[in-house]
């Protein structure tokens, strides 16, 4: 009987070539685009759960400044010193911010980004494998170093590297007592090299004096196994932690929490002073919402197109009726069709994911691999996909064609039925509701991709490029300056400590005249010379700026216009006033125009800008047209004077659009898969034209022999449609406005969402539901009538 059932969908799938194509490529598009998302999903929540110990392990991160200051930072004594008060904590490991510095051996020579830090135990908290060498002991030595296994390639070939040596910027020699495998994709620690913290000890005076008070690593904390990490027990540990720091330090008390080693990947979004690279949670459940949505889209187009073929089929039910066919038979042989076309179109759809792959993860930055033969998993999830799809997408066809009268099919009368008319508006008014949401979440996207890209900072961001003062050049600021000064290509410079564009340094102890003394406010810093406005062409709005002519300048503040309003000064009144920032007293005697100093993420911070001609970075702004000169001109004066450092350069413009790689490739992605399921839907809408003019093919023939014309023939045909998409523009608008809204409140500066975006979007909406139904209805109304009435 199966065997039947599916013999004969097969014969109905040749027999009707044109509407099997059809069908099967809108499911196997929407197939193709909902597993490509999940294999995306299922990536980024696998972050970090490769760990052993993964659910056991927590990072700890900091509320400061009254809560308006989040960060994943910690002192350098606090995770021992947890361990040493609160019961539970197995063992705790310190990472410290990731640094760049130069590294040779070989006479080769690389500048590595990827590098940290890490207490001696590092290995045996985290599963990052070991190729050779001993977990226990490898980062015991001081003076020992991890490279993964691309480092040890990169700097010594097809050599055994274990127990060579490597140079760090061109001093330090480092033996090498591990070989790691490549850090896995899916996991929030990225990096090349691991130097021992026992190393960094040497100089650093917070791990010296094991200090609770400058925020500076990464502290991760293993509780023992079996313990209690529910939400409510991670609470109360919380309170704990902050029991204990709050002994520590009575007059600093910020809020600390635990969090998850699984969740920093997707649950860091709000975090400062974190590593980079991180995903979104809010991403994660957009994309999941999309997926569902394409695929229900395609097995709407799938129920439309089958009902656009009933008429053609009607007599074949009624027949069936007649010798003894039971409606669930017909239901069950219909739902057979739908699932062998379903499973056809997953087929497909597994080709063309590993057709797209390469695209896809090129476009995404992903590494993913789909290996249907090495996952039983997967597998069991397509056959799910197939069964569920083809049961969704075959439901209603199955019931409505079953549901013919056989003496009514025989004859070719099926009439109208209101409520299956009412159904199949739903449907395409479903889909144009996910068509318009697509769009109007593509135009929201865009424009804020480009708000961010455009907005004016406070600073001219343009034309500035940076080169790190390493090495010996550190130490030759004043001839590098002189050298700088003569050549018209470089003159226009700065020596700065941080740069404007994710300003890290953050203080809480600072004073002036009238602080309320509890209040908890952290202000970012900067360092920088006499030269700072002219380059990044800042505006001072009252006072002056620094200036070498000043010999005090160097015990002077310049402020910026948010910490003249967190201090309750004006205008008027700032300049002069004392201030204390961390224990150093000293005169405001400029207050410079707002200027972001982070990623759009973020609200302007009350900004402390310091004078200092000892700063470690070099900013220059080119002249028009000129750059390659510069970068010349520039690798030539850093070549004289530090000739064992590689010239390395970059540009903040390029930094600033870095911090938004996040979101491209969100809108990307969003961009791609929206007109897919605008294209899906545009097929269920052919379908649907189809169905209708079938079944008023005869009214037509009649028209025309009364003297209609084509226009108006199209336009009888098309209004109905037209009405349908405006009611799912009415209704798609709010569910649209809520949701990009949402996903705007992330962003302190943002644009506004506008009325044209809506009208735009169901313009363009109505176009291609236009240009979709006309072909349908021109192909009617131009039909000989002859034709349409030949059975009267």
């Amino acid at each position: 009987m199966i065997r039947n059932y599916f013999k004969i969908a097969w014969r109905n799938l040749i027999k009707n070539k044109g509407y099997s194509l059809i069908n099967i490529g809108g499911l196997s598009i929407g197939m193709s685009c909902s597993i490509l998302i999940f294999l995306w999903v299922q990536d980024e929540t696998s972050y970090d759960k490769f760990h052993t110990n993964a659910n056991q392990i927590c990072r700890l991160t900091v509320d400061a400044g009254s809560g308006d200051f989040k960060a994943a930072v910690s002192p350098a004594g606090m995770a021992s010193g947890l361990q040493d008060e609160i019961s539970g904590i197995e063992s705790t490991v310190r990472i410290s911010k990731p640094i760049t510095s130069l590294f040779e051996a070989n006479d080769l020579k690389f500048e590595e980004q990827r590098v940290f830090y890490v207490d001696a135990n590092f290995l045996e908290m985290f599963d990052f494998s070991l190729l050779k060498g001993d977990v226990k002991t490898a980062l015991q030595n001081p003076n020992g170093i991890l490279i993964t296994e691309t480092t040890a390639i990169k700097y010594f070939g097809s050599e055994d590297a274990l127990g060579k040596f490597i140079k760090k910027d061109n001093n330090d020699v480092f033996t090498i007592t591990g070989i790691l495998a490549d850090t896995p994709s899916n996991s929030h620690l990225q990096f090349d090299i691991i130097l021992p913290m026992a190393y960094l000890a040497k100089t650093d005076r917070g791990l010296i004096n094991n200090t609770w008070s400058d925020f500076n690593f990464y502290s991760y904390i293993q509780f023992n196994k079996g313990h209690n990490l529910s939400f409510k027990a991670l609470v109360d540990l919380e309170d704990k932690v902050n029991q204990v720091y709050a002994s520590r330090s009575p007059k600093f008390q910020p809020k600390f929490k635990l969090q998850p080693l699984t969740d920093i990947h997707l649950h860091s979004s709000n975090l400062q002073i974190d590593l980079s690279g991180h995903g979104n949670i809010q991403y994660v459940n957009i994309f999941i919402i999309i997926a569902l949505i394409v695929l229900l889209v395609a097995c709407i187009n799938f129920m439309n197109l089958a009902t656009a073929q009933s008429s053609r089929r009607a007599k074949e039910v009624g027949l069936r009726k007649v010798i003894g066919a039971k409606r669930n038979q017909l239901i069950f042989q219909f739902l057979s069709e739908s699932i062998l076309i379903s499973f056809i179109s997953l087929f497909i759809a597994i080709c063309i994911i590993y057709l797209v792959m390469p695209l896809f993860n090129n476009l995404t930055e992903k590494q993913i691999v789909f290996q249907l033969l090495d996952n039983k998993v997967w597998w069991l999830y397509l056959i799910f996909i197939g069964a569920i799809t083809g049961l969704i997408s075959g439901s209603y066809p199955a019931l409505f064609l079953s549901s013919f009268k056989p003496i009514k099919t025989i004859k070719g009368r099926l009439g109208s039925n209101n409520e299956n008319l009412i159904f199949r508006n739903g449907l395409v008014i479903t889909q144009f509701v996910v068509s318009v949401f697509l769009l109007v979440g593509t135009v929201v996207v865009y424009k804020q991709l480009n708000f961010i890209k455009d907005k004016n900072l406070g600073f001219d961001k343009s034309n500035l490029l940076y080169v790190p003062a390493k090495g010996e050049i550190y130490n030759k600021r004043g001839a590098l300056k002189t050298l700088l000064q003569q050549n018209p290509l470089t003159s226009n410079f700065s020596m700065v400590s941080d740069l404007p564009t994710n300003l890290i340094s953050g203080a809480t102890n600072v004073k002036w005249e009238g602080k309320d003394p509890n209040s908890l406010i952290v202000f970012p810093s900067m360092y920088i010379d006499e030269n700072f406005t002219d380059v990044f062409q800042t505006e001072i709005l009252r006072g002056r700026g620094f200036s070498e002519t000043f010999g005090t300048d160097a015990s002077n503040y310049v402020i910026n216009e948010k910490a003249m309003e967190v201090m309750g000064m004006n205008l008027e009144t700032v300049i002069g006033n004392t201030m204390t920032f961390q224990n150093k007293k000293g005169t405001i005697i400029g207050v410079v125009k707002d200027f972001n100093f982070k990623s759009l993420q973020y609200a302007i911070e009350p900004l402390v800008l310091h004078y200092t001609k000892e700063s470690e970075i070099l900013v220059v702004r080119t002249q028009p047209g000129k750059t390659e000169a510069t970068i010349k001109a520039l690798k030539e004066i850093y070549g004289n004077l530090n000739p064992a450092f590689p010239f390395v350069y970059n540009f903040v413009d390029k930094d600033l659009d870095n911090q938004y790689r996040g979101e491209q490739r969100m809108g990307t992605v969003f961009n791609l898969f929206a007109i897919l399921a605008i294209f899906i839907s545009c097929i269920g809408l052919y379908g649907l034209s189809a169905f209708i003019a079938e079944q008023r093919i005869k009214e037509i023939g009649i028209r025309k022999v009364l003297g209609a014309s084509v226009f108006g023939l199209v336009n009888m045909l098309s209004k109905d449609f037209f009405k349908l998409v405006l009611i799912a523009l009415l209704i798609a608008s709010p569910i649209a406005w809520y949701l990009m809204d949402m996903w705007l409140q992330d962003f302190a500066f943002h644009i506004d969402i506008h009325w044209w975006m809506f009208a735009l979007s169901g313009m363009i909406i109505v176009v291609i539901a236009l240009i979709t139904v006309s072909f349908q209805t021109i192909k009617a109304a131009i039909v000989n009538p002859i034709k349409s009435l030949r059975t009267e």
